[in-house]
């Protein structure tokens, strides 16, 4: 087997599975993720494994708020503008199943890693937000399914979104600034003309706020399906706040967000079924194996040219010598047609003389006279 061979065989075997995870269609992940939201699931231990939150049009979480709100003659004597609506006119107890302990609260209890099977349903208001807080463990691959209907069963379209707790607290302020008319520090405006940014380029936006990994969003759809495996512990870094330990928020939206192709509020109470399976991972690779696929795969694309190209300059060396003895040049003697025709081998028989009738033959063999024709391996001329 030759050098170049074999340098191929290695990068083609090193770049199978790159390949075959961008053959791999969307279609084809949802359908394996379907399979593996069924399993006996055990109950939801709140507050261990599981925390749930809210957020509702009718709370604000500023703790002066309902003193604003309560004295609006405190809003006139100190120069600001009464809110349009306030807060008790913003709630619909026809629509809002949420209790207070969901979303007037600041505990935020440390979790267990989920490493187990859960079941439950969330009951989420119009014009609110239902989130289920989960501390996911990178030795499990976790699948999330979730069915969202009405309270007849019909389907009702909303958006879920999978965040970090960073990032679940840039989309609690852009939730509480759409809804309030007191945050002057997180315009709405200001996030709609931003709402169209790249997503090469939604990192630099400070006042937005993005999904994990920027694709777990699933917007304006009934039934959600997906699969998460993490490479390790969600960890942010910050100049300010240093490193801070991420949990993950899986968030079903009922309002009218700054995105522009989501839901808009189903004016009804949405009940999501919310399937989480997680399965132990028996082979979990290091990230930088990612890094070292790619250099392989970068490498062999540098070295395939070379080895082509030593292949044809190789070839080609072969053809000249070829013609080099059969072609005279300035090395080699010129040689006649007829020199070279009698340097060819010829046949013995052929080299050995013919007898003719009425002679002898070298050896001193009389040859017999009454032979009429003689058979020889060419015509006498």
């Amino acid at each position: 087997m030759s050098t170049h061979f074999r340098v191929g065989s290695i990068t083609l075997t090193l770049l199978l599975p790159l390949f075959l995870v961008a053959l791999s269609s969307p279609l084809t992940a949802q359908a394996q993720a379907a399979d593996a939201c069924s399993g006996d699931t055990t109950p939801v231990a709140w507050n261990e494994t599981v925390q749930r939150k809210s957020l509702v049009p009718h709370h604000n979480n500023m703790w002066w708020d309902g003193f604003f709100y309560d004295d609006e003659m405190y809003m006139q004597e100190g120069g600001g503008e009464v809110p349009s609506q306030s807060l008790d006119e913003r709630y619909n107890p026809d629509l809002s199943p949420e209790e207070p302990w969901m979303y007037d609260t600041y505990y935020t209890p440390r979790l267990d890693p989920l490493e187990v099977n859960h079941f439950t349903t969330m009951l989420i208001g119009n014009d609110s937000v239902g989130a289920l807080r989960v501390n996911l463990s990178a030795d499990y691959r976790t699948t999330v399914c979730i069915t969202l209907q009405d309270t007849n069963f019909n389907p009702v379209n909303a958006d879920v979104y999978l965040l970090t707790t960073e990032e679940y607290s840039d989309y609690q302020e852009s939730y509480y600034s759409s809804h309030q008319d007191d945050r002057w520090f997180y315009d709405e405006d200001i996030q709609d003309s931003l709402s169209d940014i790249p997503p090469e380029w939604r990192s630099f936006n400070f006042l937005g706020w993005k999904s994990y990994r920027d694709s777990h969003e699933y917007e304006k759809t009934s039934e959600v399906n997906f699969a998460l495996n993490l490479d390790g512990p969600e960890i942010y870094s910050s100049l300010f706040t240093g490193t801070n330990w991420q949990d993950f928020y899986i968030v079903v939206d009922t309002w009218d967000n700054v995105h522009d192709f989501d839901a808009e509020a189903p004016d009804t109470i949405v009940a999501a079924d919310i399937t989480i399976i997680t399965t132990e991972r028996s082979l979990i690779l290091p990230p930088y194996t990612v890094a070292i696929v790619f250099l392989v795969g970068f490498l062999g694309t540098l070295v395939i040219p070379f080895v082509l190209n030593a292949r044809y300059m190789k070839a080609g060396l072969m053809q000249t010598e070829q013609v080099q003895s059969i072609v005279p040049s300035l090395s080699t003697p010129m040689q006649h047609p007829g020199d070279w025709q009698e340097s060819q081998q010829t046949p013995k028989e052929l080299q050995e003389p013919v007898p003719i009738p009425g002679t002898t033959n070298p050896q001193g063999i009389q040859t017999d006279e009454s032979l009429e024709t003689i058979s020889t391996p060419f015509e006498q001329t």
